[in-house]
């Protein structure tokens, strides 16, 4: 068996000084076990000047990249609660359409800039909150597949789903209804530790979530997020955070236990292309300390140990 490719969400622990930040890249990019970045849009990527510096600085050998369309997806929700791929709203899901244009040129212009694509996969979402409709969200993912991505694939990436009483972090379609679209469209879905637990409010829904996915042939990816039933200084009680594993973040449920189990049912699956880690970090944290706290968790992650090969460096 060889080895997913392994992606850092390093936004999530970028140091605010932007000569650190290149520092910070540069660092990551020694690390032999990692294969690219989950990078988020709109962020850097969206204006063509950090764009551009963004491009040299994301280590030229990593060719797995990964966009994420949260961020922006949140703040056109927040602003709109009608926006959403999955929206029953035509105007709110041709604004999300809209929205994805943006990436889609982007991702483009990054690849001019690096003199290839190394996007290999754009996390899309199932918004809006608590109104997400499953043709809706079929019916988008249809249309952005007539778009020529030049490799990248798109992947569904499941948020916590809307829970009748239970205040939502974002409130998206089911895991269930997603399986469903990425089946029907051919498209993978890559499941979140933390959304996955703080939907669920249960540190076993995790491996559920993974083992749903994979047996259903359409696990693309598996990020790891901590998440904690109390609060913290990375956020409220069951907040999308991104906490540190257990003992780097005392409160986060994410242990190494159960990193590894998640792994291991992942690994089961054919379709699984990459792994990943991402996690906030105190401001105070050295560059270095703040590289440890994701190798951690590729260490939880203990592929030897289920007979992963690792790939030629």
């Amino acid at each position: 068996m060889t080895s997913p490719h392994y992606i850092v969400g390093a936004y999530a622990s970028l140091p605010a000084d932007r000569d650190e930040q290149s520092l910070y890249y540069a660092l990551l990019g020694e690390q032999v076990w990692i294969d690219g970045a989950e990078l988020p849009y709109p962020g850097d990527l969206a204006d063509p000047a950090a764009r551009g510096v963004l491009a040299r600085n994301v280590p030229e050998h990593w060719k797995y990249n990964t966009v994420t369309l949260i961020p922006g997806t949140m703040q056109r929700v927040g602003a709109d609660a009608d926006f959403g791929l999955a929206s029953p709203d035509p105007d709110g899901r041709r604004a999300a359409l809209a929205f994805a244009r943006h990436a889609h040129d982007a991702i483009a212009d990054f690849a001019d800039s690096r003199g290839s694509n190394d996007v290999a996969y754009l996390e899309i979402h199932s918004a809006p909150t608590s109104r997400a409709d499953a043709a809706a969200m079929r019916q988008s993912v249809e249309e952005l597949l007539t778009w020529d991505w030049c490799g990248t694939a798109l992947v569904i990436e499941h948020c916590d789903a809307y829970v009748k009483g239970q205040p939502p972090e974002k409130g998206f379609l089911s895991l269930d209804e997603e399986i469903d679209v990425c089946g029907s469209t051919g498209i993978g879905l890559t499941i979140n530790w933390g959304r996955s637990c703080l939907e669920v409010r249960d540190p076993a829904a995790p491996e559920a979530h993974v083992r749903k996915a994979a047996a259903a042939g359409v696990l693309t990816g598996l990020m790891f997020s901590g998440a904690s039933s109390q609060a913290t200084e990375f956020g409220g009680v069951w907040a999308d955070g991104h906490l540190p594993m257990w003992p780097d973040e005392p409160a986060s449920l994410m242990n190494a236990e159960r990193i590894a189990s998640c792994v291991q049912c992942a690994l089961e699956c054919p379709t699984l292309a990459y792994l990943g880690a991402k996690v906030c970090v105190p401001a105070s944290d050295s560059l270095p300390a703040r590289m440890d706290r994701l190798a951690r968790i590729r260490e939880a992650s203990d592929l030897e140990r289920f007979g992963v090969m690792g790939r030629a460096v």
